[in-house]
């Protein structure tokens, strides 16, 4: 399920550019179930080695201007969040209805409202990221590890997309993907723009622009719940659907 969650606040909310770490802070901290938050943080759903927490969320959007180096907004502002799994959801709606007032960073807000969003998926999309899509793996070059980030150029980059989406999906179900592979390609190289999120002190490279995305329904259905791509839960492969494409 996809929502859009909106607040509003007195004069101005002042926030650093990268703020998905603010965002981050305050969903879990508007998990009201404190055994279920800690089981999600420290949990989430496994597989094998690997931690899913099968959510993913957008940086606040509404008027603003930069100054000094953040992001200066004027009420309202609202962002996505998006998830697998009901019960986050729930939880996360019911506790920002619950309290009269709430903190993005040192900024107090208020609710205006949550609101559902439907989007139609297809075994075909033209797609746009919301937040950076990344892909990346951990290499040992002269005793030390090295992240190595994948360009959507590289054959790679669809490949390690492909089978980061079945493992989400065996680890919310518990039974093997369907066989139908996904892929993900740029739908015009030119219109694709780097782009490096900076999260708890980790940088984070991805990529912004319009994709054709394919695959099994349920496979999309997935990644569109929670995320394509690594990092989702830090903030980064929210992505919305631009129209269906016609395969034939």
């Amino acid at each position: 399920m996809r929502i859009r969650i909106k607040f509003q606040f007195k004069e101005k909310l002042d926030v650093p550019v990268h703020h998905q770490e603010l965002l981050h802070g305050m969903i879990y901290h508007c998990i009201g179930d404190d055994e279920f938050r800690d089981r999600l943080h420290n949990i989430g759903f496994p597989y094998e080695k690997r931690q899913f927490r099968m959510f993913c969320f957008s940086k606040l959007m509404g008027a603003h201007q930069f100054e000094n180096g953040r992001i200066v907004f004027t009420s309202p502002v609202s962002f996505l969040f998006s998830s697998s799994h009901d019960r986050l959801v729930s939880e996360l709606a019911t506790t920002l209805f619950a309290k009269k007032e709430l903190y993005i960073g040192q900024n107090r807000v208020t609710m205006a409202g949550i609101e559902v969003v439907d989007e139609k998926i297809s075994s075909a999309m033209h797609i746009r990221m919301i937040t950076p899509v990344t892909m990346y793996s951990t290499l040992i070059e002269n005793n030390r590890k090295k992240t190595y980030y994948y360009s959507p150029a590289e054959e790679k980059f669809s490949e390690l997309i492909a089978n980061n989406a079945r493992k989400k999906y065996e680890a919310i179900y518990g039974n093997p993907a369907p066989e139908t592979s996904l892929e993900l390609t740029p739908l015009d190289s030119r219109s694709l723009r780097p782009k490096t999120v900076l999260f708890k002190g980790t940088i984070i490279k991805g990529w912004m622009g319009d994709f054709r995305l394919t695959g099994h329904p349920e496979l999309l259905r997935i990644v569109h719940q929670v995320g394509i791509g690594a990092k989702c839960s830090n903030g980064m492969g929210l992505f919305t659907v631009v129209r269906e494409l016609n395969e034939k």
